[in-house]
C-alpha cells in the first residue's frame, strides 16, 4: 500500500499509463478512419435515433453500470478496511495507510462517473451526501466536529441525518487526513469516538453506493432500461442523449472552470485551499479521472461512440477529428502536469507548472465550444440547462 503522506508518485504513474492507454486506443467503435480494413456493422441502422440507441446500450453496459459496481465494490474495500484499522488496539503507520488508500480508491471510482446525473444519484441528495464541494461554509468540518461531539454511538442512519457535508468523501478525507497531526486516528484523544465516526461515514458511502446501483439494475430500479429506450424520466431516445451530453458538457466545463481555473487564480501560488482535494493533495488524479472518462464517453471505449456516429452516419469527420483531437490533448497535458509535479499545490506556485495549467484551461475551453456548438449542430441536440453556466 502507498502512504498518501509520503507523495503520490505511484499513482501519478498508473493515471498516465491508464491514461495512455486509453489514447492509444481512442476512436472508439472503430471509428477514427486509421483501420485499413472497412467493417460490416452486424444490423442495418436507417436514422439517427437507431444509432443513439446503440450508444446508449454500450455506453451504460459498458461505462456507467460498471462504474456504479466498481462504487460499490470499493465502498465494501472502504469499510472493511475502516474496520480491520478501528479494530487494532494499537495501529501503526503503515496499517492507517491501508485505511488511508480505500479512501483514495473509493474517490478515485467515484471521480470517474461524477460526470452522471441522471437516476438515483441526484435523488435524496444523494450527489451531495458522497461528495459536497465546493465547501464555501465549511460544512464539512462543522458536520464531522457534530459528530464527534455526539455522546451516543454514531451510526450510519446517524450520518445520513446530519449535513451533506459530513458524510461523505470530504468527511472522511478530514479524517483520515487530518491537518493537524494531533487529529490522527493514530493518536487523537479521542480517536475511538474518530474512528467510530469514520466507520459510520464509510458505511453510509456503502449504503448509499449500493442504492445507486440498485436502481440501475433489472432487478432494482431497472433505470437501465429507461435511459436506453427514452422512457420513464426521459421523453424519448433523442432526450436520454441530449440529457447525458448536458451532464457530459457540464463536467468539462466544471472542472474546466472550479478545478483549474479558479484554483489557478491571478497569480502565483493561485487559490490551492479551495481545491477539491486539499488534506491528500489528489486534486490533479481527479482531473485526470474526470478527462480519461471524457474520452470513454465520446469514443464508448470498444462500443459504438459518438465518433463512430459522426463520421459513418453522418459523415462528419472534419468535427469528430477536432473533437478527437482536442481531447486527446486534454489528456496528454494532464498526464504531463501530473507527471513534471508532485503536487497541485507545487504546481500552482512553479511558473511554468502555471503556464501549463493554463494551456490545459485553454484547450479545454476549445472542447467546450466545439461540443456546445459543432457537436450538438451535426447531431441536431437541443441541450438543457446547464448548472455550472451560473443562469
Amino acid at each position: 500500500m502507498i502512504n498518501l503522506k509520503s507523495g503520490l508518485k505511484a499513482p501519478h504513474v498508473l493515471i498516465a499509463f491508464g491514461l495512455t492507454t486509453l489514447l492509444s486506443a481512442c476512436g472508439g467503435g472503430g471509428s477514427s478512419g486509421n483501420s485499413t480494413t472497412p467493417t460490416t456493422p452486424t444490423t442495418e441502422t436507417t436514422d439517427l435515433p437507431t444509432e443513439f440507441g446503440e450508444y446508449l446500450t454500450d455506453l451504460t453496459d459498458g461505462h456507467i453500470i460498471p462504474a456504479y459496481e466498481d462504487m460499490y465494490s470499493e465502498a465494501l474495500a472502504l469499510k472493511s478496511a475502516g474496520d480491520t484499522f478501528c479494530g487494532l488496539t494499537a495501529p501503526s503507520s503503515s496499517d492507517l495507510s491501508d485505511y488511508q488508500q480505500t479512501w483514495s480508491a473509493f474517490n478515485s471510482a467515484w471521480q470517474s462517473i461524477q460526470w452522471l446525473k441522471v437516476g438515483a444519484v441526484v435523488e435524496d441528495s444523494r450527489l451531495f451526501r458522497i461528495q459536497l464541494w465546493p465547501d464555501e461554509n465549511d460544512a464539512v468540518s462543522r458536520g464531522v466536529e457534530s459528530l464527534l461531539l455526539e455522546q451516543i454511538t454514531v451510526t450510519a442512519d446517524d450520518v445520513s441525518g446530519v449535513n451533506v457535508g459530513g458524510q461523505g468523501i470530504p468527511a472522511l478525507e478530514y479524517l483520515l487526513f487530518p491537518e493537524d497531526s494531533s487529529d490522527s486516528l493514530i493518536n487523537a484523544s479521542d480517536k475511538a469516538k474518530r474512528c467510530e465516526v469514520s466507520l459510520a461515514i464509510a458505511q453510509n458511502l456503502l449504503n448509499i453506493s449500493e442504492e445507486i446501483l440498485t436502481d440501475w439494475q433489472a432487478s432494482g430500479g431497472d433505470y437501465r432500461s429507461q435511459l436506453i429506450e427514452g422512457t420513464g424520466d426521459f421523453s424519448s431516445v433523442v432526450d436520454s442523449v441530449e440529457e447525458l451530453t448536458t451532464n457530459w458538457l457540464e463536467h468539462i466545463e466544471i472542472v474546466e472552470d472550479s478545478k483549474l481555473f479558479e484554483i489557478l487564480g491571478e497569480e502565483s501560488p493561485g487559490n490551492y485551499e479551495n481545491a477539491e482535494h486539499v488534506l491528500t493533495d489528489e486534486s490533479l488524479l481527479s482531473i485526470a479521472t474526470n478527462i480519461e472518462t471524457f474520452l470513454s464517453i465520446y469514443t464508448n471505449d470498444d462500443g459504438k461512440g459518438f465518433d463512430s456516429i459522426l463520421i459513418d452516419f453522418l459523415e462528419q469527420q472534419t468535427i469528430s477529428d477536432e473533437i478527437t483531437t482536442s481531447l486527446t490533448s486534454v489528456a496528454t497535458q494532464i498526464t504531463q502536469i501530473n507527471l513534471d509535479f508532485d503536487s497541485y499545490e507545487t504546481a500552482l506556485a512553479d511558473s511554468q507548472g502555471r503556464e501549463a495549467i493554463t494551456n490545459l484551461v485553454d484547450e479545454m475551453r476549445i472542447l467546450i465550444d466545439l461540443i456546445d456548438v459543432s457537436f450538438t449542430q451535426a447531431l441536431d441536440l437541443n441541450l438543457g440547462f446547464n448548472s455550472s453556466d451560473g443562469d
